[in-house]
């Protein structure tokens, strides 16, 4: 027990060292500005728009196969996230844990109405970089013909993306890091065993909404 305790100590003193240098580097302060601006496209409100447009293509076309495999995802996996940001981990951002440091944040976006009242203050692992990864592996999935170059476009957005999270104070480098992993977990536990299930029930339940609507309305 002592070793493993001995390990995450160690590990949690290289998180520190290493989110500081990078935070105070002279390219943290020369590309801040662009870290802002990237950061939006990992944020809940880019999401939500792209969820948006989803669902127009969806209402045109009259396939909403892509729409439900993104909601559906993401259901899944916000959950999963949730448990082990807020109840398990609860790791605070550097920002908080690091003020004294002169760390602060920089993250125009990251105010965002989750379920949770604290949401801003909790870090591990990075939804940034998880999700991007989690959708882009899912974008890889559905467009299947454009599997690799979907997907290695997304890793590259996303490795920049884990970048800007430091630069900008609120998240570790293990934070991002397993943010990578965690959205792998998170694509196999959806494309390898429930998304048929989602599916169904989706496809079960639109009409029904549909029709109430309907009704609601005539």
């Amino acid at each position: 027990m002592s070793t493993i305790s001995e390990y995450i100590e160690r590990l949690e003193d290289w998180d520190k060292k290493t989110f500081l240098n990078l935070y105070r580097s002279d390219f943290s302060k020369r590309t801040k500005n662009f870290a802002k601006f990237f950061s939006f496209f990992g944020s809940l409100y880019f999401w939500v728009g792209i969820w948006l447009v989803w669902w127009l293509y969806g209402y045109i076309t009259k396939d909403y196969y892509l729409l439900v495999i993104f909601t559906s995802g993401f259901e899944q996996s916000i959950l999963i996230h949730i448990l082990i940001r807020y109840k398990i981990v609860k790791r605070n951002r550097p920002f908080i844990a690091l003020k004294d440091e002169g760390v602060k944040k920089h993250d125009d976006y990251i105010r965002i109405p989750y379920v949770m009242s604290d949401s801003e203050h909790k870090s591990f692992p990075s939804g940034h970089v998880t999700f991007l990864l989690f959708f882009g592996i899912i974008f890889a999935w559905y467009f299947e013909e454009y599997f690799w170059v979907i997907l290695l476009i997304f890793i590259a957005l996303d490795i920049i993306m884990a970048g800007s999270r430091i630069i900008l104070g609120v998240h570790y480098p293990t934070d991002v890091l397993f943010g990578f992993l965690f959205a792998v977990i998170y694509a196999f536990l959806f494309l390898g065993l429930t998304y048929p299930y989602w599916v169904a029930f989706y496809y079960w339940i639109g009409p029904i909404i549909s029709d109430i609507v309907h009704l609601r309305f005539l």
